[in-house]
């Protein structure tokens, strides 16, 4: 998830030297002013003074200059002292809403909670953020297993065995395996790992993890 941050982070310093809004024909305008209301409306003041107003869907993205508490937060973490980081990411998370800069925020705090075993808060952190590729989705169903939630997890479990990608199934079948083994029924788990060091050895990582759950001592 670091690396996700770094390029999260990456993405918005390259694309955003400045607050604009980019339009929905992709036309750029910079603005000196920026703010986001509730329902995704932007109002910017460009260089000449300039009040524009874009309600949701009238625009392609928005970004605020880069809040100053983002990188504050991001240093105390780093420090080991999120007491300090939190309130300064929530911040950034309310007012950017809609401005790009809620994302990372959010990741960092999702992150935070996740690796700090506050597997409730790490979910619905990870709920929150715009993209949702395969990596978050898995951070969501580990942070909801791990907060015994497991049972909102299974039929998204069970929609990757039957028609998800390779890497995927494999990923469903083995927490599956772990909700299995957790709830006593250890057969049952070891036919979902079995499955996977059987059937998926083009995924090695996943497959090697399953040797291992299978043959723990070897």
């Amino acid at each position: 998830m670091r690396w996700f941050i770094s390029l999260l982070l990456f993405g918005l310093l390259f694309s955003s030297h400045a607050a604009h809004v980019i339009t929905n024909t992709g036309r750029r305008i910079d603005a000196t002013q920026i703010s986001a209301s509730a329902d995704g409306s932007v109002t910017i003041v460009t260089a000449t003074g300039q009040s524009l107003t874009f309600r949701s869907g009238q625009y392609r993205s928005a970004a605020a200059d880069r809040p100053a508490a983002l990188a504050q937060a991001q240093k105390w973490l780093e420090a080991g002292q999120p007491e300090k980081a939190i309130p300064l990411l929530e911040t950034v998370k309310r007012d950017c809403r809609f401005l790009a800069w809620d994302q990372p925020a959010i990741a960092l705090l999702a992150n935070h909670y996740f690796e700090s075993g506050q597997f409730a808060q790490a979910a619905a952190e990870f709920q929150l953020m715009d993209e949702q590729g395969p990596d978050v989705q898995e951070k969501i169903r580990q942070a909801l297993v791990k907060s015994g939630k497991a049972d909102a997890v299974l039929p998204a479990l069970e929609q990757d065995i039957a028609g998800g990608s390779r890497e995927a199934a494999a990923r469903a079948y083995l927490l599956r395996g772990d909700l299995k083994a957790a709830a006593g029924d250890t057969e049952g788990a070891r036919r979902d790992w079995l499955k996977v060091a059987t059937y998926f050895k083009a995924q090695k990582e996943l497959a090697q993890q399953a040797a291992d759950k299978l043959d723990p001592a070897e």
